[in-house]
């Protein structure tokens, strides 16, 4: 009895995700992010400071426009197409808003990890040889932070091709870092472990740090765009099958 009440409670959690639709608008929002992300590790800029802010505020924009127009879309997709077909299912523990805000907290995951470090870089000097080497480390660990969150999720959901996109990300991770791995890492001098980070730096010093930032972002922002990419062709073939499955709106017969 328990397992069967456990069960009837995952699938009433699980159906936000029954259309693919859900798993698509989040597949583009990473996506979207992703793009920024790259952009930003691709431009130059004047500072790091400039640099770090212009990503913060691209990233505040998208997260309060996209989610905002995700929860319209996502409503109206679903009363268009889902509920005419399998019903309106809300329960108690899951709502639209908490799962857009979930993803909102899975975005923080992949900015404030990256705002940690470039503090621990300006106020700790020991720890700046590890730091040196972020485009290698760090998506790897971030791939296993969202996989993670990704197989738990599909867990608490029953829902199991989440542990298969757990698994695509987390490869995704380890690919990228290393790829930054075989082009290899920027050669930082000794003055660059003692230097102060708030003052102005020397060019041999400041040259190979901006490198390695630039080379992070773009590492965070592929990782992004493949796990957007993940949610987004998830999306699309459980919509396919949810499609073939319920072809025609549900009719009450007279």
């Amino acid at each position: 009895m328990d397992g069967q009440i456990d069960t009837a409670m995952k699938r009433g959690r699980g159906y936000w995700f029954v259309d693919g639709f859900t798993e698509m608008i989040a597949g583009g929002l990473f996506i979207l992010l992703g793009g920024i992300l790259l952009l930003r590790g691709i431009a130059p800029q004047h500072s790091f400071l400039a640099q770090f802010v212009s990503v913060a505020s691209d990233i505040s924009i998208v997260k309060a426009i996209g989610i905002i127009a995700a929860i319209l879309v996502l409503w109206w997709l679903k009363n268009q197409f889902t509920y005419p077909r399998t019903g309106f299912v809300r329960e108690k523990w899951v709502t639209v808003t908490q799962m857009l805000t979930l993803i909102g907290k899975a975005i923080l995951i992949l900015i404030l990890p990256v705002l940690g470090l470039v503090a621990a870089f300006i106020f700790l000097p020991s720890v700046r040889g590890v730091l040196f080497s972020m485009p290698v480390w760090f998506p790897a660990g971030l791939g296993l932070v969202l996989a993670v969150l990704c197989v738990l999720s599909g867990e608490w959901m029953g829902l199991r091709r989440f542990r298969l996109m757990g698994a695509l990300i987390l490869l995704a991770g380890i690919v990228v870092g290393v790829w930054q791995l075989v082009i290899g890492l920027p050669n930082f001098p000794v003055e660059a472990l003692q230097s102060n980070s708030l003052a102005a730096l020397p060019e041999v010093v400041r040259a190979p740090m901006a490198e390695t930032i630039n080379r992070t972002f773009i590492s965070i922002g592929l990782l992004t765009l493949v796990s957007g990419i993940v949610f987004a062709v998830s999306g699309v073939v459980t919509f396919l099958r949810y499609r073939k499955e319920n072809p025609v709106p549900y009719r009450e017969e007279a």
